[in-house]
C-alpha cells in the first residue's frame, strides 16, 4: 500500500521514469516515407551514444498516384513489402529482435492502409505503426538536433518528403512548435506536373509557389511568433536540391562547407526548369530518380524561405530515421540527474489537460491510486500487463476528466474526442486511441467489441482498455469528492478469493468515496469476476 500526493504522482508511481540500463541488444529503426524506405541497424552504448550495424535507403514511390484517390496501389505496397522484408531480414542477420518501424504521410493518408500494415505483419514479420505529422516533425527535429550542438540556440528544422513537409523550432532542449504541411514533393507533383515530360513555363512554376503559400500561411505564422536563429534542411529533396546548388559554385571541398544560399537555390530551380526531365537526369549532382519531382520541391523550399525571411540554410543529412534512433536512446537511458525533465509523452499529455483546464491536483490523485490498483491486482494475479500498460493506465487517469473542457455532461464522451483526435507526441496511433477509449469508458458502460472507440483495436488492446478503465472508474470514485480524502488503498482477496476488498486508509470519514465504489461492483464483477466489498481501514 502507498500513499497518494495530491500534488505529484510519486516517484516510484511515475511509469514515465526511465530505469538505469545495464545492457541493451542492438535494435532496428524502419522509417516508411512517401519516397523510400530507410533501415538502421545500431548497438546502443553508454551516454546515449550507439554503433552504426547497418544502413540501407530503397526508394520506393509508395504514394506514388496515392493522393489523388486516397488508396496506396497494388503495385506500390508490393513493392514496399518487398523492401521492408527484405530490411526485416538484414537486421535478423544481425541478431535484432526489436525493429521499430513507423510509417508517415503515405500511409497515415491512404484509405487502405490496414491492408499494408497487415501485409507488414503477415510477410515480412513486423508490426508498422503509423505516426502523425506532428510526431513526425518532433522525431525529424530529434535527428537533426542529434547532429550538431544547439544549447540554447533556437532553430528551424525543415524536412520536405514526398508526402508532407515537417517544420519543427527548438532549441537544445528540445522542440517547441511542430508543423506538418501536406507539401511533399510527390504530391505536389501529382497536382501539377504529373506525366509532364518537357520544361516547366514560368507560370506553372509560379502556380507552384502561390500553392505553397496558401498551404504554408498559418504554420508559417506559429513559426514566425516563435522565432529562430538559424534553419536546418534535411532527407532527399533539400540534400539533393543542395548538392545541385554546391557542384555549381565551382568551389571544391570549401563551398560545400558552406550553408546553401536562398538565391542559389532559386537559380537552380530555375535551370532545373528550363530542362526537360531526361536532361534534368543529367545535371551534376542531381539523383536521378528525383528528376521528375525535384522542381515541386524546389517550390516548397525556397517559397517557405523567402515567406519566412530566410536567406540560407544548413544541410543535415540526418533526418527521420537518426530521429527514432535518438528517442529510443532517450527512453533507453535515464535524464542526467542535474537536468531533470520530465518525458515527452508525459510533457505531452500534461499540456493537453492543460489546454482542456483540467483540476490537476484531482487528476493527479486519481492516477496514482490507478497505479497503486494495477500494482496490486497484477501482485494478485486479476491481470499480467506489464510497465508499458501501466503508464496508459497512468496517462488515461491523467486525462479522465478532459471531456469537462466541452461539457460536463457526458464529458467522457467528449474526453475520447479530444485525446483521439490530438496529435500527443511520443504515441504511436493505437496507444492514443487506448488512452481515449480508456477516458470514454471510465464511467458509465464498458467498452463492447463493436464501441466505436475500441473498433480499430485487436482483441488484447480491448482487453486492456477494458481493464485499466475498469481501475481508472475505481481509483475516480475513491476521490468522488475532490477532496483527496483517500490517502491509500489496500486490495485484498477474501471469501477463497471470490470477493475483491478495497480497504481504504482515510484521515477522515469517507463514506461517499465508499458509495462511489459500490455503484462499480457490476463492473467488476464483469472484468475480474470478483464480488466487490468496500471498507474503510480502522483508526
Amino acid at each position: 500500500m502507498s500513499l497518494v500526493s495530491t500534488s505529484a504522482v510519486p516517484a516510484h508511481l511515475d511509469p514515465a521514469a526511465p530505469a538505469p540500463v545495464t545492457f541493451v541488444p542492438p535494435f532496428a529503426v524502419v522509417d516508411i516515407g512517401t519516397n523510400s524506405i530507410r533501415l538502421g541497424v545500431v548497438k546502443p552504448e553508454p551516454g546515449r551514444a550507439y554503433s552504426l550495424l547497418a544502413l540501407h535507403k530503397e526508394s520506393i514511390r509508395l504514394g506514388e498516384g496515392e493522393f489523388a484517390t486516397n488508396h496506396l496501389t497494388p503495385a506500390a505496397i508490393n513493392r514496399g513489402i518487398l523492401v521492408l522484408s527484405k530490411f526485416a531480414d538484414v537486421a535478423r542477420g544481425y541478431g535484432v529482435s526489436d525493429i521499430t518501424v513507423l510509417g508517415t504521410a503515405a500511409l497515415r493518408e491512404a484509405a487502405n492502409q490496414n491492408e499494408f500494415v497487415e501485409r507488414a505483419h503477415d510477410d515480412a514479420g513486423v508490426e508498422v505503426t503509423v505516426i502523425s505529422g506532428a510526431e513526425e516533425a518532433r522525431l525529424i527535429f530529434l535527428g537533426v538536433a542529434s547532429g550538431v550542438d544547439l544549447g540554447t540556440q533556437r532553430a528551424l528544422v525543415m524536412d520536405i518528403g514526398g508526402g508532407s513537409t515537417e517544420l519543427a523550432v527548438g532549441d537544445g532542449s528540445g522542440p517547441e512548435v511542430l508543423e506538418s504541411l501536406k507539401l511533399g514533393a510527390i504530391r505536389m507533383a501529382g497536382i501539377f506536373t504529373e506525366g509532364e515530360a518537357g520544361p516547366i513555363q514560368p507560370q506553372l512554376y509560379r502556380r507552384m509557389q502561390d500553392y505553397v503559400r496558401g498551404v504554408a500561411v498559418h504554420s508559417l505564422q506559429r513559426v514566425r511568433e516563435s522565432g529562430f536563429q538559424t534553419m536546418y534542411g534535411s532527407s532527399g529533396t533539400i540534400m539533393n536540391l543542395a548538392e545541385i546548388a554546391i557542384r555549381a559554385r565551382l568551389e571544391g571541398s570549401e563551398g560545400r562547407s558552406r550553408p546553401v544560399q536562398l538565391d542559389e537555390l532559386e537559380a537552380q530551380a530555375a535551370r532545373l526548369c528550363a530542362l526537360p526531365v531526361e536532361l534534368r537526369r543529367k545535371v551534376p549532382g542531381i539523383n536521378p530518380e528525383r528528376a521528375d519531382i525535384i522542381v515541386p520541391g524546389a517550390a516548397v523550399l525556397t517559397s517557405i524561405m523567402r515567406e519566412l525571411g530566410v536567406t540560407e540554410i544548413t544541410i543535415s543529412e540526418r533526418a527521420l530515421r537518426e530521429g527514432i534512433i535518438a528517442d529510443r536512446l532517450n527512453r533507453m537511458f535515464p535524464q542526467a540527474p542535474d537536468q531533470p525533465q520530465d518525458p515527452i509523452r508525459l510533457r505531452s499529455v500534461l499540456q493537453l489537460a492543460r489546454r482542456c483546464q483540467f483540476e490537476e491536483a484531482h487528476a493527479r490523485v486519481v492516477a496514482g491510486l490507478t497505479c497503486d490498483l494495477f500494482d496490486q491486482f497484477r501482485e494478485l494475479s486479476l491481470h499480467d500487463f506489464g510497465t508499458h500498460e501501466r503508464e496508459l493506465a497512468h496517462y488515461g487517469a491523467l486525462l479522465h476528466d478532459v471531456g469537462g473542457f466541452v461539457s460536463y455532461t457526458d464529458h467522457h464522451r467528449h474526453g475520447y474526442y479530444l485525446v483521439r483526435y490530438s496529435p500527443l507526441l511520443g504515441f504511436d496511433s493505437a496507444e492514443i486511441q487506448m488512452m481515449a477509449a480508456i477516458v470514454q469508458h471510465h464511467r458509465k458502460s464498458l467498452p463492447k467489441r463493436k464501441s466505436e472507440s475500441v473498433a480499430d483495436l485487436n482483441r488484447r488492446q480491448r482487453h486492456v482498455v477494458t481493464v485499466l478503465s475498469t481501475l481508472v472508474r475505481l481509483a475516480e470514485a475513491m476521490d468522488r469528492g475532490h477532496l483527496a480524502q483517500v490517502r491509500g488503498v489496500r486490495v485484498l482477496l477474501e471469501d477463497k478469493g471470490r470477493t475483491l476488498m478495497l480497504e481504504l486508509e482515510a484521515e477522515s470519514d469517507c463514506q461517499l468515496e465508499l458509495w462511489g465504489l459500490r455503484n462499480h461492483a457490476a463492473a467488476v464483477l464483469e472484468v475480474f469476476g470478483r464480488i466487490l466489498q468496500t471498507r474503510q481501514k480502522a483508526a
